[in-house]
């Protein structure tokens, strides 16, 4: 029997927000970076409810600079009028009270994606602080709160022509972990938006990279689909769009969709804005409508032989679509809404489909028959590979009973503990049996690269060695109709190989295996990418040794190491060498962070072919360094403020336009090579013009520091640097500040032993197991699914067969590039 009593002292009443604070989890799903960005879209889906009641026209989306975010819209703001229930401001009312809002009565919204009064409430409790400024009947109201208690009543605190909302909040870092957004993740949820909602203008600013983005998509649902097709080949180039609404239910829908030359099926489901994940009526009644219009189209036309039909699997192969669905008062599975249940909006798209594809198919037959061929296609070689299935599975190759004999396999058959290594090479698989724990960690090494998925059928899949063994060893079977999770002999697949670019290649081509013919081994969270380390460090004189992963981590390992007991003496006035000043401590690993940004910058703008020390040397003028560059035939021109830049450039469309006026005029005669230019807006020089002025700030050193040479005497004598580094009894003199970082490294990889791996199998099973299998040491990386449809349309790019656009995506994200293997 347990001590402690229950009774009534025990019932806690939560007040106010404070429940939200106690349990988020039951609000934003998680306090991870799905929960974090979770509250943008809360606060973004309100401005979108007011374009859909037809009151908002522009949105703004902002990162600021402090990593807080502000949503801002032009509709008729939040009302700030005394509630007279409440006794507040109905401002206050909204942002501080749980299922408070105007959505419940359908009068201001006929439409919207929040129900429940939840969501600007929920990112109010959840924020450090957060401000609301409304402008609404000609005066600016500002509103603040701090983790969801208002600091005071609603200010007026200015006049204003203008009407709108803008929310700006700053996550609370006691309830998130990691309160930084994703730029990456905001900017699809944008995109997405502003496809959905055809001709609102959506844009996303990021003042961390001084980025800015505009999104507004006049032919919305049309313009979405031939987004997802990116780096397919459309089967027809229409794009099939179909569009209803009852004014008397209050529903509509649109959809859009085409069918391109893959084996997958891409169909998104929205439904007043909101991803459903999961579909619901809307995605049921368009796959029953669309089996049933296109079967009877092909019985009609006599496409079918022996007058059978084609089932909706192989109909909706190569398949992408969208639907978007307008519902007054919709019913969502959690707060989350991944799934839509009513049954109403279910019959409302299968009538809408029913009618209008079966006339489109009427009147384009030659569309028609081209899908229906490949849906014909698509059915021959699913029995096709049900027969190679057969084949394979009677000659042992896929039998549970008959493991490949190079698998070495592990003792416990508990699932929840066990772990396969597929390991690239012999050498490596090798090492990795050799160090491993026996009882749960399981070893398949495989040979090379295996077959590219993105291009092949299932048959010609299973006629490859390397995946058959793949498919044998995890038990699970292959592609949507066969595939069963349970029958996963491993609760953990991890993919184990060289950290170069050959083992990066290997390691895409076993995520694309696995994302298309089994996707769901990512939805349960069971695919791991393993960390080797790429060095080895050592005392010298010592055997203990520490591993490092990339060079990202060996650098700041480095620096770590040099700034220990280090002094950087600047000399101020090199006719007095003697007479130096010290920087050490804080403000000396202050200054090392910002150098290493320094070279992180540089490294960007030398991709572009700009060199650091001559463009800072050419270009450092009125205390800044230009941010605009126009390339005139292969000659950089650089423009510190925006009028300049623009007048240069009128100037130089104005020659383009006279050029090709004497081209046309003098067709065959000589004439000058043609006026090339191109315009760039320098971001990343904006951030390096900040820290050229901390530099200056906070430790008295310039631009000028960096364009220092070593100088001699007449009599070629060596004079005294600018800069020295001491550290103990190591010491380097330093010429110019742009030196002082990889000096500093230097003094941190004296007395140190540093070996660089070239692969895994120089690895030793002991010093395997210590640096990436032993559960109690390593690192891995789980790989995600969280935008399905993103990841369809980036495979599709990357392992595809389109040259160009494969070669367009790379040139677009080339200077994203972190770690790059030459």
């Amino acid at each position: 029997m347990s001590d402690i009593n229950y009774d009534a002292s025990n019932i806690k009443i939560l007040e106010g927000l404070e429940a939200v604070r106690k349990r988020p989890d039951m609000y934003i799903g998680n306090r991870g970076l799905g929960g974090l960005h979770h509250l943008v879209y809360e606060v973004l889906d309100n401005s979108i409810d007011e374009a859909l009641a037809g009151r908002c026209s522009e949105i703004i989306v902002r990162i600021n600079a402090d990593g807080s975010c502000s949503v801002e819209d032009n509709g008729i703001g939040i009302p700030v009028e005394m509630h007279e229930e409440a006794g507040v401001s109905a401002l206050q009312v909204v942002l501080c009270t749980l299922h408070a809002g105007g959505k419940f009565d359908n009068k201001a919204y006929k439409v919207s994606g929040g129900l429940h009064g939840v969501g600007v409430s929920v990112v109010n409790a959840l924020s450090e602080h957060l401000v609301a400024d409304i402008s609404r009947g000609g005066k600016h109201h500002r509103f603040e709160c701090r983790k969801g208690i208002a600091q005071g009543s609603v200010q007026i605190i200015g006049e204003t022509a203008k009407t709108g909302t803008k929310i700006t909040f700053l996550p609370d870092s006691e309830i998130f972990g990691d309160i930084e957004f994703s730029g990456d993740t905001l900017r699809k949820r944008i995109r997405e938006l502003a496809y959905l909602n055809a001709g609102v203008s959506l844009t996303f600013r990021d003042d961390r990279v001084q980025k800015v983005e505009h999104f507004c998509f006049q032919n919305g649902l049309r313009e979405f689909v031939a987004h997802l097709n990116d780096g397919k080949e459309a089967l027809h180039s229409d794009i099939i769009y179909i569009s209803k609404e009852d004014n008397e239910l209050g529903l509509s829908c649109e959809v859009a969709l085409q069918y391109n030359n893959s084996y997958n099926e891409n169909v998104m489901a929205f439904a007043n804005n909101i991803h459903n994940i999961d579909g619901g009526t809307h995605l049921s009644g368009f796959r029953t409508a669309l089996t049933r219009t296109m079967n009877a189209y092909g019985k009609a036309q006599n496409l079918f032989k022996n007058n059978g039909v084609t089932s909706g699997e192989d109909l909706r192969e190569g398949l992408t679509a969208v639907i978007s669905v307008k519902v007054p008062d919709p019913h969502f599975e959690a707060q989350t809404k991944v799934r839509l249940s009513n049954p109403e909006v279910g019959s409302f798209v299968e009538t809408a489909i029913n009618e209008q594809l079966g006339m489109y198919l009427e009147e384009n037959p030659a569309i028609a028959k081209k899908v229906l061929s490949k849906a014909i296609q698509a059915a021959a070689a699913r029995a096709a590979a049900r027969k190679a299935r057969e084949l394979t599975r009677r000659k042992g190759a896929l039998s549970n009973a008959n493991l490949p004999g190079k698998l070495w396999d592990c003792s416990s058959k508990d699932t929840s503990s066990t772990e396969l290594f597929i390991v690239e090479g012999d050498s490596a698989g090798g090492s990795a049996k050799g160090g491993r724990d026996r009882t749960i960690q399981a070893i398949l090494p495989i040979k090379g690269k295996i077959l590219n998925v993105e291009k092949a059928r299932l048959e010609k899949m299973l006629g490859h060695e390397e995946i058959r063994t793949i498919i044998s060893a995890l038990g699970t079977g292959i592609g949507t109709d066969e595939f069963e999770l349970e029958k996963c002999r491993y609760g953990k697949l991890v993919l184990m190989t060289d950290a170069d670019i050959d083992g990066a290649h290997i390691r895409t081509l076993l995520l694309t295996f696995f994302f298309r013919q089994m996707p769901r081994l990512f939805e349960n969270g069971m695919v791991y990418i393993a960390q080797p380390p790429l060095y080895e460090i050592r005392e010298k004189g010592s055997r203990k040794s520490e591993y490092i992963v990339n060079e990202a981590q060996m650098r700041h390992r480095m620096t770590n190491r040099g700034l220990a007991a280090t002094k950087l003496m600047v000399r101020d006035d090199l006719e007095k060498p003697q007479e130096c000043r010290e920087i050490v401590g804080e403000e000396l690993g202050a200054l090392v962070r910002l150098l290493g940004e320094i070279e992180r910058i540089a490294s960007i703008l030398e991709r572009r072919g700009i060199y650091f020390d001559e463009f800072v040397k050419a270009n450092y003028k009125n205390g800044k360094l230009p941010s605009y560059l126009i390339r005139v035939n292969s000659k950089q021109e650089f423009f510190e403020n925006e009028s300049d830049f623009e007048a240069r450039l009128a100037e130089l469309e104005q020659q383009a336009r006279q050029a090709e006026e004497v081209a046309v005029e003098q067709e065959n005669s000589d004439q000058a090579p043609p006026l090339v230019f191109s315009v760039e807006e320098l971001h990343e020089v904006e951030r390096l013009n900040g820290i050229v002025e901390k530099l200056k700030q906070e430790h008295s050193l310039g631009p000028e520091d960096f364009m220092l040479e070593q100088e001699r005497t007449i009599a070629g004598e060596i004079l005294p640097t600018k800069f020295h580094v001491t550290s103990g009894n190591d010491s380097l003199e330093i010429v110019s500040l742009g030196e002082v970082a990889a000096g500093i490294r230097q003094l941190g990889a004296q007395s140190i032993e540093i070996k660089r791996f070239k692969g895994l199998g120089e690895m030793n099973a002991d010093q395997l197991w210590d640096t990436t299998m032993d559960p109690a040491n390593r690192t891995m990386l789980k790989v995600t699914l969280e935008d399905a449809n993103e990841a369809d349309r980036l495979f599709s790019i990357l392992m595809g067969e389109d040259v160009e656009k494969r070669r367009n995506f790379i040139k677009d994200h080339a200077l994203e590039v972190q770690n790059l293997d030459v």
